[in-house]
């Protein structure tokens, strides 16, 4: 006997039924709610495939009117000041040093002023090659903050600060040639570097004690101490005026004799001293440093730095450009510029004077460009050659030789009775 018509039906086929047939298997509450199921589930996929259609429309219309937004944009012109902002900004993100940034600073501004009030520009795309031209001649031409004409280095160092801004805009798409290419960009000598010799250097030491009577005492030691531990630290290491000021105790390694000091761009490098160095430098932190109990009378209770002023604090740039400016007014040294960069520039020649070599040097001085010390050894082979001269062997015979000698008219004139040909 044939199976009831009800069993021979796959459950699929039930699903498809119309309602009255599905009332006739009696699954008429059941199957209604599939039915349900299936017709919001086509609902949703036609509506993702809707959303999915007016995405891509969407896209390719903004794809279509972007050139047409850029080109708008392009009329309108990007604003200087709003690009100078904006690269500021880039370059905090960046962790550049505070001292970069204010350079970067100032020399824009100096740019965008003169762009709209002697050139009437005020969009970076307006911005020509004459223009800059014409602005690199401005600067050289007009005084300076302080009424001071300015040097060809600061020129290209102001220069050297909107070719970055330049490459910048650049690198944003926002201009497409490079100005600086069609430019020629200024020139500075490089200036003779000055140096401390040996007897300006000790009489810089000398210079550490207080004249007179009234300043003495335990104030005046201390003081006298900290400032020829300065010196030689300067002097025997050549490290920066930022790098001492920022130099805390946990970075003077006793056992190494080394200095852990933070250079530019956050990067650190040990700096090894020589004996009196270390001489001096510990002398001061173990007697004439201030404690942890005189420090916190004085409100800096757990400071670590190595070089505290009179008032407990760190020791400043500005703090040890006063120093100086007394040692100098003490010692009497007259006719070149005593600073703690003079000693720096004093350390370099004297390393290479000594027998060092110029990739080491780079490395104590934490430099990135090897360039950047080759006057170094311009200059100590300049040094070499007055050396030369002053102790020559032909001019410290005690016998008189014969040869040419100086006349006013004729210059050099031959003896007739002493002169002889060099064999």
């Amino acid at each position: 006997m044939d199976a009831p018509f009800s069993s021979s039906l796959s459950s699929d086929t039930l699903q498809v039924l119309t309602p009255r047939r599905q009332v006739r298997r009696g699954g008429s509450s059941r199957l209604t709610e599939q039915r349900a199921i299936a017709q919001r589930a086509e609902q949703d996929r036609r509506k993702a495939s809707e959303r999915k259609r007016d995405r891509r429309e969407q896209t390719v219309a903004e794809q279509a009117t972007r050139p047409i937004e850029r080109s708008a944009r392009r009329q309108r012109g990007y604003l200087i000041e709003d690009l100078i902002e904006a690269y500021l900004q880039d370059q905090a993100g960046g962790n550049r040093s505070p001292k970069t940034i204010a350079w970067h600073r100032i020399s824009l501004k100096l740019l965008r002023v003169f762009l709209r009030e002697q050139q009437g520009i005020e969009t970076i795309e307006a911005v020509e090659a004459a223009d800059l031209s014409a602005w690199f001649l401005h600067l050289r031409t007009t005084p300076g903050k302080y009424g001071k004409q300015r040097t060809a280095r600061t020129v290209q160092s102001y220069a050297r600060s909107i070719r970055a801004f330049f490459h910048w805009v650049q690198r944003q798409g926002i201009l497409e040639d490079d100005l600086f290419k069609q430019v020629t960009f200024p020139k500075a000598g490089r200036p003779l570097v000055q140096i401390i010799t040996e007897e300006e250097f000790e009489r810089l030491l000398q210079a550490c004690t207080p004249p007179g009577k009234r300043e003495i005492g335990p104030l005046a030691d201390r003081a006298r101490t900290r400032n020829q531990a300065i010196l030689w630290v300067l002097y025997d290491t050549g490290i920066r005026v930022s790098e001492l000021t920022s130099l805390s105790l946990g970075r003077v390694d006793r056992k190494k004799g080394v200095l852990t000091v933070l250079g530019k761009g956050s990067k650190e490098r040990e700096v090894a001293m020589g004996r009196n160095c270390q001489r001096y430098l510990y002398y001061y932190l173990d007697n004439y440093r201030p404690g942890e109990e005189e420090l916190a009378e004085w409100g800096n209770a757990g400071d670590d730095h190595v070089f505290l002023s009179e008032t407990r604090s760190p020791l400043t740039k500005d703090g040890m450009e006063m120093l100086f400016k007394r040692l100098k007014k003490r010692s009497g040294i007259t006719g070149k510029r005593v600073s703690p960069h003079i000693l720096r520039h004093t350390f370099a020649v004297n390393y290479l004077m000594n027998g060092g070599d110029i990739f080491s040097l780079q490395q104590i001085l934490g430099h990135e460009d090897i360039a950047t010390v080759r006057h170094y050894m311009h200059m100590t082979n300049a040094m070499v050659q007055d050396q030369k001269r002053k102790y020559s062997p032909g001019d410290h015979l005690s016998k008189h030789m014969p040869g040419p000698r100086v006349t006013r008219r004729r210059g050099f004139r031959a003896s007739r009775k002493h002169h002889q040909e060099p064999s």
